[in-house]
């Protein structure tokens, strides 16, 4: 068998995230970089894929539910 190349899409799509963190108080921060910068008041800052429509990786998603103080699983759960 071969390597993997690329690494697991988890179900979640970048839009979906980005609108669930904006709902729990993290804000856009401006500026033109390569991923999308959310930060909050309280919490760590999350980083998302510009575009939109792609699905995010289990790596993405591991740090974010790390920032959120979540689980993967849940955090999932949650979004969908």
């Amino acid at each position: 068998m071969g390597k993997e190349k690329g690494f697991a899409l988890s179900p979640v799509r970048a839009r979906e995230m980005r609108r669930f963190l904006e709902r729990n108080g993290y804000e856009v921060v401006p500026g033109q970089h390569k991923h999308l910068k959310l930060k909050h008041q309280d919490k760590a800052d999350v980083l998302l894929p510009l575009r939109p429509s792609d699905n995010l990786s289990y790596v993405a998603l591991k740090q974010i539910a790390a920032a959120l103080g979540t689980d993967p699983d849940s955090l999932v759960s949650q979004v969908r």
